[in-house]
Order: structure tokens, then C-alpha cells, then sequence
């Protein structure tokens, strides 16, 4: 319980800081919603890639240069998974997102992510004796890479639009004791917005 609560008050206090900071050489705040697909798989055990589900993302990103070039997001997530067990999520990533060609936009991001797995099945574990009732949510550390591809030039009166694909790699730790790290992937089409003041 513990090591949650730190995760979670180091969160906020980067983006904190981060706000404080920069809130007078950037931009304001952008915003980012995603969906698309997601599977779990091991590649170097011969493991197919099957069982993909639905995932959803939304998040908060704060510029940290005035060319809205290298950036801090804070996402939540959903994704749902029949086989592995729902899950809820969030990620903090820092992204490089430089401009080519003046509309098309490249990203690269990397960070740390924390997420609650649902058990989709009545959990037992063994107490020495007999098996008993176990938790019904595991809790896993994220190390989530990502990269991406976007348009930068749908223009409103008060910002941008930036529809987006992007494809995400994460690294699922305390998952499962016989698979550590376990892969998980995310395929995701997405939009930000991103305010002009």
C-alpha cells in the first residue's frame, strides 16, 4: 500500500512541477484520447499473437518547450482482456515529438507505468495446507515505450487537432512469477488538442 501511494504522490507532484515551472515559456496544457487494441505475447517462447482486446486511453500533457516539441504525459487507461484479466492503468511518459515537412509529427516516448489487474476468474492460492481464496486484483509495474506518427494540421479558431497512430511496448513486471517481464502491446489511433494560448 505503501509503494502505491508513492507512486502515485510522485505522479502528481512531477506534473506539479512541472505546470509550476513551465506555465510561463510553454504552452498550455494539451489533451490526448486513444483507442485501439492490445495483446499480451511472448515472442521468444514461440507464443502466437492472439488474443487481442479492446484499450482506451486519455490523458494531460504538459509542453515543456515552446515548439510543443518534448513533452510530459500523464494518461489513464482501460484495457479489457477475456483470457489475462481486466485491467486499469496509468502511465507517465516523456515524449519527443519534432515536426517534419511542417504538418507531419514523429514521436518517440518512454516512461513508467503503474497497473491494477483483475483476476477473470475466482483467484485460490495455496497457504501451506489447503487452498484459499486469494485477491481478486494483482497489481504490476509498467515500463511502457512508444512511438508514433501524427498530422499537426487540423486548425481551429483556439488550437489544433492531431489525429495520430502510434504502436506501444510495454514491459509488465510482478505480472507472473514464471514470465517476468511479460510483454503487452498496445496498436492505438488517437487524437490530441492542443490549445493555441
Amino acid at each position: 500500500m505503501k509503494v502505491n501511494l508513492i507512486i502515485i504522490l510522485s505522479f502528481l507532484f512531477t506534473m506539479g512541477a512541472f505546470n509550476l515551472s513551465a506555465q510561463q515559456r510553454t504552452k498550455p496544457l494539451g489533451f490526448d484520447v486513444a483507442g485501439g487494441l492490445q495483446t499480451y505475447y511472448a515472442p521468444f517462447l514461440k507464443a502466437e499473437l492472439k488474443g487481442t482486446q479492446p484499450v482506451f486511453m486519455a490523458g494531460v500533457q504538459q509542453p515543456l518547450n515552446v515548439k510543443n516539441s518534448i513533452g510530459l504525459t500523464l494518461r489513464l487507461g482501460y484495457n479489457r482482456h477475456m483470457q489475462q484479466g481486466d485491467a486499469l492503468f496509468t502511465q507517465l511518459l516523456f515524449n519527443y515529438t519534432p515536426l517534419v515537412a511542417k504538418k507531419i509529427e514523429l514521436g518517440i516516448g518512454a516512461g513508467l507505468g503503474y497497473q491494477f489487474s483483475f483476476y477473470p476468474s475466482k483467484p485460490l492460492k495455496w497457504n501451506g495446507t489447503e487452498w484459499v481464496e486469494g485477491k481478486a486484483t494483482k497489481t504490476v509495474i509498467q515500463f511502457p515505450a512508444q512511438v508514433s506518427i501524427g498530422y499537426r494540421g487540423i486548425e481551429t479558431a483556439k488550437g489544433r487537432f492531431t489525429p495520430y497512430v502510434s504502436y506501444q511496448l510495454n514491459a509488465l513486471f510482478k505480472y507472473t512469477p514464471d514470465l517476468t517481464p511479460l510483454p503487452s502491446s498496445f496498436f492505438l489511433l488517437g487524437v490530441k488538442y492542443s490549445a493555441k494560448k
